[in-house]
C-alpha cells in the first residue's frame, strides 16, 4: 500500500477484466439513507452515553449557504436556450465556503466515498473530526500521469472515489505510439473514465428505485483535478472551439478534439440526471488520485 505525504491510500488495481459487481455493490451501499460513518463500536458506545445515535454526517434539509447560494453546495447551473452554460460547470470552492474551511475540510469521508462538506456546518464531529457533509454531492478525484523514458513514453490514470472503494482505478493508458502518451491525454482519459462510472452509479440507483427502494437523490458529481488544462478547456474554451469549427483563436486545429467531443457527450448524458462540476485544486490536494496513477506506472 502506498503512503504519500502521510496519507495512506488503499489501492485496487483495475484490469481489463475488472468485476463490475464490486463497484455496483459500492453504489448500492451509497444509497443507504442516512449514512452513518464507520467508527468503531466502542466510539459508538461513547455517543450513546451522551444520548446520541452515532456519528451521522448527513446534512440534507436546511437553508441556504452563508454566501446566498441554494441548498446544494455546488449550486444549480442555469440553462440558456436549453443548454447549460459551460462556465457554470466550474466549481468555485472559494465562493461556496466560509474562510474557516480549508480545502481538506471541504471533503468528507462517508464510508468508502467522498462528499462535499456542508458550508453551514459550524462544529466538527467529536470522533472523526469532520464537518457535516452533503451526501448528494459526490467528489470524484482524477489524475493523469505521463512518464518519459529513454526509449519510450508511458502514461496512466487514477480515479479516486474514497478509501477502500472498489471503483478506485489505477490503470495504464494503452498504446505504443509516443503521441498516445501525454499528460493532457491522460487527464482527458481519466475524466472519461470518471464520467462512465458516474453513469454506472446512476444506472444502479435507478434499478434499485424500480425495485421500490427509497434513495437519497444525487444532485452533483464534482470531478476534482489538478489539471488546469482540463478544467479550463471544459468550462471556458470548449464553446469557443465549437463556434470556430474546432479551431483555436489562432486558427489551429484543437488538439485532442475527438476526446473533447466524447467528454462533452459524456457530460450531457450524466447531466440528464445529475449535475457535473469541475473543481481545480493544487496538486497537493489531489494526492490520492495521483498515487493511483503512479501505482499503475510502477506495476506495468
Amino acid at each position: 500500500m502506498p503512503s504519500t505525504a502521510g496519507i495512506f491510500v488503499p489501492v485496487r488495481i483495475n484490469t481489463k477484466k475488472k468485476k463490475l459487481k464490486e463497484f455496483e455493490d459500492e453504489a448500492e451501499e451509497l444509497a443507504r439513507v442516512p449514512r452513518v460513518s464507520r467508527i468503531p463500536q466502542k466510539e459508538k458506545a461513547h455517543h450513546s452515553s451522551q444520548g446520541m445515535e452515532g456519528c451521522v454526517h448527513s446534512s440534507t434539509a436546511h437553508g441556504p449557504s452563508p454566501k446566498g447560494n441554494s441548498h446544494h453546495v455546488a449550486g444549480s447551473p442555469e440553462k440558456k436556450d436549453g443548454e447549460i452554460n459551460h462556465a457554470d460547470r466550474r466549481f468555485h470552492a472559494e465562493n461556496e465556503y466560509p474562510t474557516r474551511f480549508s480545502l481538506q475540510e471541504m471533503e468528507i469521508d462517508i464510508g468508502s466515498w467522498i462528499c462535499l462538506a456542508c458550508p453551514t456546518s459550524t462544529r466538527k464531529c467529536r470522533d472523526c473530526k469532520q464537518y457535516e457533509g452533503h451526501e448528494d454531492s459526490l467528489v470524484i478525484a482524477i489524475h493523469g500521469e505521463c512518464l518519459t523514458e529513454k526509449t519510450r513514453k508511458r502514461s496512466a490514470i487514477g480515479v479516486f472515489y474514497g478509501r477502500g472503494n472498489a471503483g478506485n482505478i489505477s490503470w495504464p493508458v494503452p498504446g505504443k505510439d509516443d503521441h498516445s502518451h501525454t499528460t493532457q491525454i491522460a487527464d482527458l482519459t481519466a475524466c472519461l473514465r470518471a464520467l462512465r462510472n458516474a453513469t454506472l452509479i446512476i444506472e444502479k440507483r435507478s434499478k434499485m428505485m424500480r425495485k421500490g427502494k427509497v434513495l437519497m437523490p444525487l444532485n452533483t458529481f464534482v470531478i476534482k483535478t489538478d489539471s488546469e488544462y482540463l478544467v479550463r478547456s471544459l468550462t471556458e474554451w470548449l464553446p469557443k472551439w465549437k463556434k470556430n469549427g474546432w479551431k483555436t483563436c489562432k486558427g489551429v486545429p484543437v488538439a485532442n478534439a475527438d476526446m473533447f467531443k466524447l467528454l462533452e457527450t459524456g457530460i450531457i448524458m450524466v447531466e440528464m440526471v445529475v449535475q457535473v462540476k469541475f473543481w481545480l485544486v493544487p496538486k497537493e490536494n489531489n494526492l490520492e488520485a495521483t498515487c493511483l496513477a503512479k501505482m499503475a506506472l510502477m506495476m506495468e
